[in-house]
Order: C-alpha cells, then sequence, then structure tokens
C-alpha cells in the first residue's frame, strides 16, 4: 500500500489498494491482516473501528496508530504552531535605537498566535555614514582610519545600542573590528568599487540583526541570527542594485523551514542584502532593497502576510 491516509472517527473513502486487507484492532495499534475482497468491507471495518478513537495511518509495515480523539487534536494543534506564519518588516528608524528595538519586540510578541520571519534594516542613518566612511578612506591613508568621523558614529552608536540593550557587545566587536579592517584596505588600495561598496554597507543589517537577536534571547523569546546571503537569497552580479534570482526561494524555504521544525527560533533576516551567483560576494538589492528581502521570504515560505 502506497498512500498515507489519516482518519479521524469518519467513514473512509473507497479505495484501490494494492494489497487489500483488513484491520484488527489490538491494544496498542492495528495490524493489516487477512486479505478482503474490496476496498468497501475495507472501509465498513474502519469505520466501525473509529467510533471512539482517531487513526493516524501510515502505510508502513503494515501497520497504523491509534490516537485518542484528545490527543489526535493535540497534535493537530501543536503541527499548526509550529508553522510559520508571516513576515514583518521593520526599517531603519523602527531599529534606530535600543528604545526601538526594545518597542519592535513588543510589537512582534504582542499577537500570540503569530509565528513571524523578522526582516530587519540597518540602524537609521548607519547605511550612509558606512557609505561616507569609504569615501574618506579613500583619501585619509590607512594610519587615519580611526579618526573618520563618520566610523566612530557607527562604532560608539552600536556599542551603546547593545549596552542598553543589556546584552555583550561582543556580539558585534567582531564586525567592528572587520568594518575598521576594510576600511583600512579600502585607504590602503585608495578606491571603493561597487563591489567593495555593497560588503562595506553589509554591516549595517549584519549588526543590527545580532543586536535585536541577543535582545530577545535575552528577554526570553528564542530567536537566530541569519545573513540575508548565507541562507540562499542568490542573486545577479550587479552590484548596488542586483536581482534576485528563482533559486532563490527552494534554498530560503529549506533553510529556514528546516531550522524553524528543529528549534521554532524566531529567524532574524538582514534586508537589503544577497550574494552574487557567480561572484559569491555580498550584493545589495538596491532602493527598497529590506521590502523585496521580505516578500521575496515570504514567497518562498508561501506566506500571504507581509507586514
Amino acid at each position: 500500500m502506497a498512500a498515507s491516509m489519516q482518519f479521524y472517527g469518519v467513514k473512509t473513502p473507497e479505495l484501490a489498494l494494492n494489497s487489500k486487507r483488513i484491520l484488527e484492532v489490538g491494544s496498542k495499534g492495528m495490524n493489516f491482516s487477512a486479505l478482503v475482497s474490496s476496498a468497501r468491507v475495507f472501509s465498513r471495518k474502519v469505520d466501525h473501528s473509529c467510533k471512539n478513537i482517531a487513526l493516524r495511518v501510515t502505510c508502513e509495515a503494515a501497520r497504523v496508530e491509534l490516537l485518542e480523539r484528545e490527543d489526535y487534536e493535540t497534535f493537530k494543534l501543536n503541527r499548526t504552531e509550529r508553522k510559520l506564519t508571516c513576515v514583518m518588516k521593520f526599517g531603519g528608524s523602527s531599529v534606530a535605537s535600543a528604545e526601538r528595538m526594545k518597542q519592535v519586540a513588543k510589537l512582534i510578541f504582542s499577537s500570540p498566535d503569530e509565528k513571524p520571519v523578522v526582516v530587519l534594516s540597518a540602524m537609521a542613518k548607519t547605511t550612509n555614514k558606512l557609505l561616507m566612511a569609504g569615501e574618506k578612506a579613500v583619501r585619509c591613508g590607512v594610519t587615519n582610519v580611526d579618526t573618520i568621523e563618520e566610523f566612530s558614529y557607527i562604532k560608539e552608536l552600536h556599542i551603546r545600542t547593545a549596552q542598553e540593550l543589556g546584552v555583550e557587545t561582543a556580539i558585534i566587536s567582531q564586525h567592528l573590528e572587520g568594518l575598521e579592517q576594510l576600511l583600512k584596505g579600502i585607504a590602503m588600495m585608495k578606491e571603493l568599487t561597487l563591489r567593495t561598496r555593497d560588503y562595506l554597507v553589509s554591516f549595517g543589517e549584519c549588526m543590527s540583526t545580532r543586536l535585536f537577536a541577543a535582545y530577545l534571547n535575552k528577554i526570553g523569546h528564542k530567536a537566530r541570527q541569519y545573513d540575508a546571503f548565507e541562507i540562499g537569497i542568490i542573486t545577479t552580479d550587479e552590484f548596488t542594485n542586483a536581482d534576485i534570482l528563482e533559486a532563490t526561494y527552494p534554498a530560503v524555504s529549506k533553510r529556514l523551514l528546516g531550522d524553524w521544525s528543529k528549534e521554532n527560533a524566531v529567524p532574524i533576516v538582514t534586508g537589503f542584502l544577497g550574494k552574487g551567483w557567480r561572484s559569491c560576494a555580498v550584493t545589495t538589492l538596491g532602493r527598497g532593497g529590506s521590502d523585496l528581502t521580505a516578500t521575496t521570504i515570504g514567497k518562498a515560505l508561501g506566506l500571504r502576510e507581509i507586514q
């Protein structure tokens, strides 16, 4: 028997069975036994057996499981609760400070029925400050990178936000160090290419999502941070204005749903970013890129609502 079936105290349809057997009810389960002459007999046997119990039937090893009605309802409820329900996207102004992030957290969990994927932009002004820092690095020289005002602003903003959220600054220390090294590399090469610009601005989303996910875990809501370019958002190699490719949808679905089924942690995903399919370099999606990230994830997961 190749099919899987599910019964809940109702008469089964007449089934076309390759191997027609009747069911014998035991104390722990049901076994397929003697051959029967037609699917109609099979239907009557199951109908008789399902008066006070629910059946979950998996046609493996000629055996099915029995569930009491109450247990079956719990089984269905738990399976429903595990589903992601929507995508919530928040722009830079919504995560501009620790206080704003706390408000976003309250909003996300204000409806217990929602199981969202959260997409975040960089903290307000961060993207522009990163680009300005890159432009200044081209002219300032390697030894003067520490004096770039925009770099100091970004560093102080994210460290202060971590402290006000009550999370470890170590969460973003590696990215702040990486940002400094990148600016020194730009200063050394005296060049800021489109590819480097995309990598440079990615630090904003990478840090905001890590801070926010850490805060959610701190207040008792299990969360997991994801960089969009690591979960399957695959794009063309048009730096600063990349397009999302079809291969993205199955890749994102497999990663997010697979992780969700194991740990039920709220996914916190970087908006605006992707990975070039040939270069494997970080790309950005252009103006409104975080909105595009949110709709892409919604489509990949088959969700009807993007907030």
